[in-house]
C-alpha cells in the first residue's frame, strides 16, 4: 500500500496510507486528508488509478498542486515525488504494485480522516534548534523536505504582513525575524538608501544577543559595494579566502568566514540590501539559503515600497489637513503640487505683493460679559466658520484668530489675480452674512464688525521657531490694515491708497480722511466702501 510521509513538529516521521480510491485531498472535513491551511482548497486534489499507476489531479484550486517543483492538472505519482499542498510538502512513497489493493468506495472516512495543520511559528522555532542526523537517502530527503516546508511558511508570512497595515519600521523588524528563523546567521542587517544614496542601518540583529543590536555595526565595504555596483547576489563560503574579496581588509578585521548579501529591488533600482555572516565556521550558507534570501527580498522590497508610500499618503494628508486650516482649496491643491515636484515644501521667506484684510468684532468685550462662557464660544465658533468660509470662497488665506478677530490675507503664497477686488468683494459678503446672522440672534447676542483692508508689498513667508512655524505675512500693509479696521464704525469697511487705485471703478466708496497711523509714518488716506456699482 502507497503511502504519504510528513513529519509532525517533533521531528518524527508520520505515515498516512492510501488504502483507497479516489483519495480526497483538501481543507474541508469530508476529504480523506484533511489539510487545514487558509491556502488550502476546500476540494483541492485527489488520487485516483490509471493503467500506470497512481495519479494526483487538481481539482481547480485556487493555489494550485505541485510535483517535483512544477504546477501540474494531473500527473503520475513516482516513488520519492514531492507534493506541495499550500505551503505543504508531503513525500510519496510508492510499495510493490502487487501489494496494492483499492477500494472503488468512494464515500469520506468520516472520523478517519486524517487532519494536516500547518507548523506554527513555535513549531519553527523547535525545527531550527534541531538538525537531525541523516542515517540514509530517505532521511535525507525528509529533512530537506522539512526545510523546504519552512521556508514556504516564512514567504507565506511575509506575504500575509506584506497586506496588512503596519509601519514601515514594524515591517524591517518583522522580515529579518523572518529571515532568521530558516536561515542560521550570526548577524543581520537590512540597509536602505537615503536620499543622498548613503546606505542606513535600519534593522540589526544578533543571533546570541538581542543587547548587540544597540551597537555601530561594522560593515564590509568590499561585499556591500559588489552588490550595489554590480548588482548581483553574493555568496562566499569562507570570504577571508575568496578571491572576489583579495582587496577586502575589512573582512579579515571582522572575521568574516561566511556571507550572503542580496539587493532589494524597485524595478531598475537598487533601493537597499539584506546581509547576513557568520563568524563561526565555513561552508555556513548553502546555494538554497541564497536562493531563500533572494525570494524574501523580492517580496520585501514591495512591502518596503508599499509601506513607504502608505507613510508619504499619511504625512500628505496631514500637511494637507494642516494647510486647510488657513489655505482656501485651492492654495491648498497649488502648495501640494509644488512641493509634490520639489520633493519638500518650500520654507523660505520672500517679499511678495498681497492684500491684507482684518475683520473684528466691535465691543467684544461688553458682548462676553453679558453672555457666559460656553454661549461666547457657541457663538464665535459660529461667527467665524462663516467668516473663514467667505475668506476661503475668494481665494484667500486665513492667515490666524487674534481673540475675536480674524486676519486674513489674499495674493499669498500664491496669487490667483486681482486680489484686490477679492478682498472688497469678501468683506461685502461678511457684512450681508453678519446682517443675516444677527437676524436669528436674540438682541443679547447681536454685535456689530468692522474691517480693514489695505494692499503693497509684504514679508511672506513661514515663521516661528522649529517647534512651530506658521504662513504669515509682515510689514507697514498689515500695520495699516490693522489700523484701518480700528477705526472703522459699526459694520464699516475701510480700506487702504493701493487698494482703492485698484477697486474705485467697481464699488461705489467715499473718502474718509486721512490718519498718521504712527509718530514718524506718512499720513494715510483711507476710503470707506458703501457697495457694488
Amino acid at each position: 500500500m502507497s503511502n504519504l510521509i510528513l513529519k509532525d513538529i517533533k521531528g518524527e516521521e508520520n505515515n498516512y496510507p492510501i488504502d483507497k480510491v479516489p483519495f480526497k485531498i483538501g481543507r474541508e472535513r469530508k476529504n480523506d486528508l484533511v489539510l487545514e491551511s487558509k491556502i488550502v482548497s476546500r476540494d483541492h486534489a485527489q488520487i485516483v488509478r490509471a493503467k500506470e499507476g497512481l495519479t494526483i489531479v487538481d481539482l481547480g484550486s485556487h493555489n494550485g498542486t505541485c510535483v517535483n517543483g512544477t504546477r501540474i492538472k494531473e500527473t503520475i505519482l513516482r516513488d520519492g515525488d514531492e507534493i506541495l499542498i499550500g505551503g505543504i510538502i508531503i513525500l510519496y512513497q510508492e510499495t510493490i504494485a502487487e501489494d496494492i489493493h483499492f477500494s472503488e468506495d468512494d464515500s469520506p472516512l468520516d472520523s478517519k480522516a486524517i487532519i494536516i495543520k500547518p507548523l506554527e511559528d513555535s513549531a519553527i522555532t523547535g525545527l531550527l534548534g534541531k538538525e537531525p542526523q541523516p542515517t540514509g537517502r530517505k532521511d535525507q530527503r525528509l529533512e530537506q523536505l522539512e526545510k523546504n516546508n519552512r521556508n514556504l511558511i516564512t514567504l507565506y508570512q511575509l506575504s500575509e504582513k506584506l497586506i496588512s497595515s503596519i509601519s514601515l519600521g514594524e515591517l524591517l523588524d518583522m522580515i529579518i525575524e523572518l529571515i532568521f528563523t530558516s536561515i542560521d546567521a550570526d548577524r543581520g542587517f537590512l540597509m536602505l538608501f537615503d536620499e543622498g544614496r548613503n546606505l542606513i542601518p535600519k534593522v540589526i540583529k544578533y543571533r546570541d544577543s538581542a543587547s548587540k543590536a544597540d551597537e555601530k555595526i561594522t560593515v564590509s565595504q568590499t561585499i556591500v559595494n559588489r552588490v550595489t555596483r554590480d548588482r548581483v547576489a553574493i555568496l562566499t563560503s569562507d570570504a577571508m579566502v575568496d578571491p572576489r574579496f583579495s582587496q577586502g581588509h575589512s573582512i579579515y578585521l571582522h572575521g568574516i568566514r561566511s556571507a550572503m548579501c542580496v539587493p532589494l529591488w524597485r524595478k531598475k533600482d537598487i533601493i537597499g540590501i539584506i546581509h547576513l555572516d557568520s563568524f563561526r565556521r565555513t561552508n555556513q550558507f548553502t546555494e538554497n539559503d541564497l536562493e531563500l534570501l533572494m525570494a524574501i527580498a523580492n517580496h520585501a522590497a514591495i512591502g518596503i515600497e508599499q509601506a513607504r508610500l502608505n507613510e508619504r499618503i499619511l504625512r500628505e494628508i496631514r500637511i494637507r489637513s494642516n494647510l486647510e486650516r488657513f489655505h482656501s482649496p485651492d492654495v491648498v491643491n497649488t502648495i501640494m503640487e509644488g512641493s509634490a515636484k520639489k520633493g519638500t515644501l518650500s520654507m523660505k521667506v520672500e517679499e511678495k505683493k498681497a492684500t491684507v484684510l482684518f475683520i473684528d468684532i466691535q465691543n467684544f468685550t461688553s458682548l462676553a460679559e453679558r453672555l457666559s462662557a460656553s454661549e461666547v464660544a457657541s457663538l464665535l465658533n459660529e461667527y467665524f466658520s462663516i467668516m473663514t468660509d467667505i475668506v476661503f470662497e475668494y481665494d484667500g488665506t486665513l492667515d490666524k484668530y487674534i481673540g475675536d478677530a480674524i486676519m486674513a490675507t489674499f495674493g499669498v503664497p500664491y496669487s490667483h489675480g486681482n486680489e484686490e477686488v477679492k478682498a472688497v468683494l469678501a468683506a461685502l459678503k461678511m457684512r450681508r452674512e453678519l446682517e443675516r446672522l444677527m437676524t436669528q440672534k436674540e438682541e443679547k447676542n447681536r454685535f456689530d464688525i468692522r474691517i480693514g483692508i489695505n494692499s503693497g508689498n509684504v514679508v511672506a513667508g513661514y515663521i516661528g521657531s522649529m517647534k512651530r512655524l506658521q504662513y504669515t505675512v509682515l510689514g507697514n500693509v498689515v500695520n495699516v490694515a490693522s489700523y484701518l479696521e480700528s477705526i472703522a464704525g459699526p459694520n464699516e469697511i475701510l480700506i487702504g491708497e493701493e487698494t482703492f487705485r485698484q477697486v474705485n471703478k467697481l464699488f461705489l466708496l467715499e473718502e474718509s480722511g486721512k490718519k498718521r497711523v504712527k509718530r514718524g509714518m506718512r499720513e494715510v488716506r483711507y476710503y470707506r466702501i458703501i457697495g457694488e456699482k
